[in-house]
């Protein structure tokens, strides 16, 4: 697109974001279309719907958040549910959103992709929004009808005139609501239109009007000018400029009595109180977040019972999922890891070290295999026992550890100090390096780290020999996605209710695994959900699955002792080979794949016995 043709479609769009009509029209329009009147909650529920939802298994994925949040689709269901409820004007509506959890768990992020969201959708012709012109709280034009005459409407319409447009029509127009223009606008978080965002301070020296404006009568005296009257009432708190849309209310429990009073009132009522003279009418999503820790100091507090029973709680918790890990960092490390100086397996062992910390042993559970299980990988001989063992431990996984935030510190750190290929094990010390800044960490707990990065090393001298041995095998990808197609394909015939007469691949890949014959149908079902899910978003099949990787790699590359004896041979042109193979198929710099070939020589060498290895990290001494 040209500049001149860039210019031109600004202009139109301008025009057409910002269309004023007589309220007459926009009537009209209403009745033809009621979704112009629509509420708050239906508001971000036709946004969530609108960004695409796609359902297999039962699981329900939504696109707003696909690219933004990570291993926390329980979290994104629940608010899901709760806007889908409040949609059809069910008394949930009434009842505070709360986002509980760990420090850089999400809890932001998801509330941030709800508020950009709204704005993107009220540019669109499905999420048009109008308003009272002139207005500060961007009044829904409908309240100009009186209330006893809406019932002629065949449209529900919710709440009153804001003091400054029922002062505007009594004394600008004279009572006629004919005269009143109408206009589109867009939501907007930086000028406060439609979403409101309010972060709580020290309570001591919080001012109440910058949640809720504040009115000014001795302004007006008589007066008719609308100057005056928007002097008068200043309607520019938090909670005003969220009519219309979302309130987020961040760190909402460390608000003292008064603030919570208002929003009490606001929740049930719809209506907020303001700072002078009267009540305003307030059509909001109130959406908050909180640690853990303040959490359960209200929890624990007899006199909270009034605003516990109107919050809806919503628990996060940290990726468990070493893959979801793995995709924060590289959404929040995005064009570094264009640059080739970090090694493809630096990342994932972060990743592995980063779930082990937020992790406790459990019966029947050590930390390696919980580690398996939450990456989706096959766990033989699992038992429903088991997995409900997990469910209902205490404190639950995921709502301790180490927070995204401390691993990207340190890899920053790291890349700002390497020069060449910064790779696994080099991520793994400056992990280590960084306890001792890491605020909290006390001196006994170095003791537990020290088995966390035994048993990240562990793990990662498992993805260096995996990395090897797909490298040696030439169109391993091809032949990956290859066998993938074809085991959906039967899959797909056995759930239509076709014999298993010619499922050689399925019946294949669970003697690879060991699936006995117990677990064969819950494991053909997980299998099958997460290719048909890849399928739909357009993605490789052979990646979709965990088990269904690990059975790939058993059944079609060379074995870790062939791929040892060739890094032993010292034949120089197997191992360029090798090498090319990394740099082309494995996504390996030339750095990062000299790096890799020399620290996996290193582990054919030992042949597997760490007790040999001459030289000592620092976690081992």
């Amino acid at each position: 697109m040209g500049s001149s043709e860039l210019l031109k479609a600004v202009q139109n769009e301008a025009r057409e974001l910002a269309e004023e009509l007589p309220f007459q029209t926009y009537l009209a329009r209403v009745q033809r279309d009621s979704r112009l009147a629509r509420l708050s909650h239906q508001l971000v529920h036709d946004m969530v719907e609108a960004s695409g939802i796609s359902e297999v298994g039962g699981r329900r994925s939504y696109g707003l958040f696909r690219d933004e949040l990570f291993g926390v689709d329980d979290a994104i269901a629940q608010v899901a549910e709760y806007f889908r409820a409040a949609a059809r004007r069910l008394d949930v509506r009434k009842r505070i959103l709360v986002l509980v959890g760990p420090p850089g768990c999400g809890k932001s992020t998801l509330v941030n992709t709800l508020k950009q969201g709204l704005e993107d959708y009220t540019r669109t012709k499905d999420g048009a929004v109008y308003a009272i012109k002139g207005c500060p709280v961007y009044e829904e034009p409908l309240h100009l009808v009186p209330r006893h005459l809406r019932t002629d409407l065949d449209v529900h319409v919710e709440g009153d005139l804001c003091p400054y447009c029922r002062w505007v029509v009594r004394n600008a127009h004279r009572g006629d609501i004919s005269r009143v223009p109408v206009q589109r606008f867009v939501f907007s978080a930086a000028e406060g239109i439609g979403i409101g965002t309010y972060v709580a301070t020290d309570p001591g020296s919080e001012d109440l009007t910058r949640l809720v404006g504040e009115v000014d009568l001795s302004l007006l005296r008589g007066s008719t000018d609308r100057a005056a009257a928007r002097q008068a009432f200043r309607l520019d708190g938090e909670l005003n400029a969220a009519n219309r849309g979302i309130a987020d209310l961040i760190e909402i429990l460390k608000m003292d009595e008064r603030f919570l009073s208002i929003l009490l009132a606001l929740s049930q009522e719809q209506m907020i109180k303001l700072s002078g003279r009267g009540v305003m009418y307030a059509d909001e999503a109130i959406v908050a977040h909180s640690n853990l820790a303040e959490y359960q100091s209200l929890v624990n507090e007899p006199r909270a019972a009034a605003l516990l029973d109107r919050l809806v709680v919503v628990r996060m918790g940290y990726a468990l999922a070493v893959g979801d890990e793995v995709r924060i960092y590289e959404k929040l490390l995005g064009p570094l890891l264009e640059e080739g100086r970090l090694s493809p397996l630096a990342l994932r062992v972060a990743a592995i070290f980063a779930v082990l910390t937020r992790l406790t042993p459990t019966s029947g559970w050590n930390l390696q295999r919980k580690l398996r299980y939450y990456d989706g990988r096959f766990i033989r001989d699992l038992r429903a026992d088991d997995a409900q063992a997990l469910r209902s431990a205490s404190p639950p996984d995921g709502s301790f550890g180490f927070s995204p935030r401390y691993v990207l510190n340190q890899i920053s750190r790291a890349l700002a100090r390497t020069k060449g290929c910064l790779g696994g094990l080099a991520v793994l010390e400056i992990l280590w390096e960084g306890l001792s800044q890491r605020a909290g960490f006390a001196e006994e707990d170095r003791e537990s780290a020290t088995g966390l990065f035994r048993t990240a090393r562990l793990e990662y001298d498992e993805l260096v020999k995996q990395a090897v041995r797909r490298a040696l095998k030439a169109g391993f990808p091809r032949e990956a996605e290859a066998y993938a197609k074809e085991l959906r394909a039967e899959l797909r015939s056995l759930a239509e209710g076709a014999g298993a007469k010619k499922a050689e691949r399925l019946r294949k890949l669970e003697d690879t695994l060991g699936v006995g014959p117990a677990g064969r149908a819950e494991f053909r079902r997980g299998v099958l959900a997460r290719l048909e899910l890849a399928q739909g978003r357009k993605e490789p099949l052979g990646l979709a699955d965990a088990s269904l990787g690990e059975a790939l790699d058993k059944m079609l590359l060379p074995s870790w002792n062939e791929a040892a004896k060739l890094l032993t041979s010292g034949n120089e042109q197997r191992i360029g080979a090798l090498r090319a193979a990394l740099v082309k198929e494995g996504g390996f710099s030339a750095a990062c794949a000299d790096d890799l070939i020399a620290y996996a020589g290193a582990l054919a060498g030992l042949g597997g016995d760490r007790r040999a290895e001459p030289r000592r990290l620092r976690w081992r001494s």
